[in-house]
């Protein structure tokens, strides 16, 4: 049993010595998985129903992410990752105070805010158009498809004419069609985008920037305060993403 033992603890050893030796001595070789983390200013862009919603906004948004990069070939790498994304926007409408019906007279006399927060699970592939063990510089495209979950919202509806609050605090909103039809804060975006990277040869380590644009599947369905709208907004963004791979 002694000896059973010791050599499984051998093997072990041995197996991670390996794998250390390999990472360092093979930083580029298929298998090696390595880390980035960057962070973004998001661009959003929102189409609203041009007959209940006028001046439509998007603020600045920003997304912090982690993604694991799988080496899979000389020039084509397996993306995986998670993203918190932050978003905003805001119309002006109109809102039906509960026991109340909305008078659809292009009035719009209510000003909407909300502000999206979501988690995101981008799966998708890294073409670079150069061998990154070769090259300092390497230009890429990337793709895929992302996952994505509302966590929260938080709405600010205000009547323009009184200046009276009529809400403040957690919104609803979701999406019009959901991948699991019982979790309505379920679904996902289609992604693309260029990047660049300076590699420090020898290592695998890199600086990067990207340019990266995701187009969602589904509009929002904001229900605003206590179902008081039901309103379908299309959505896709556009983000400016700094980072460091190691």
């Amino acid at each position: 049993m002694l000896k059973k033992h010791s050599f499984i603890l051998f093997s072990a050893i041995l197996f991670s010595t390996t794998t250390t030796f390999a990472s360092k001595e093979y930083p580029y070789q298929k298998g090696v998985v390595r880390h980035r983390l960057s962070l973004a200013p998001v661009v959003c862009f929102y189409k609203n129903h041009d007959q209940h919603t006028i001046n439509n906004k998007a603020n600045l948004g920003f997304c912090m992410s982690y993604k694991a990069e799988i080496f899979s070939g000389k020039k084509a790498n397996l993306i995986l990752g998670l993203d918190f994304f932050n978003e905003a926007f805001t119309f002006q409408g109109y809102y039906a105070a509960p026991g109340k019906t909305i008078a659809f007279d292009r009035t719009y006399p209510y000003t909407h805010t909300t502000r999206i927060q979501e988690i995101e699970l981008p799966i998708g592939i890294k073409l670079a158009l150069m061998s990154e063990e070769s090259y300092y510089f390497t230009p890429y495209y990337l793709g895929g498809f992302c996952p994505r979950y509302i966590l929260g919202s938080y709405n600010l509806i205000v009547n323009d004419v009184s200046g009276v609050t009529m809400h403040e605090g957690k919104g609803d909103i979701d999406f019009e069609h959901s991948i699991i039809s019982s979790v309505k804060q379920l679904n996902g975006f289609v992604y693309s985008g260029i990047g660049g990277q300076y590699n420090f040869r020898g290592s695998a380590k890199a600086v990067f920037f990207e340019i990266m644009y995701k187009y969602g599947l589904s509009r929002f369905n904001y229900h605003g305060y206590q179902d008081s709208n039901n309103l379908f907004i299309k959505n896709s963004n556009l983000a400016f993403s700094f980072g460091v791979r190691f």
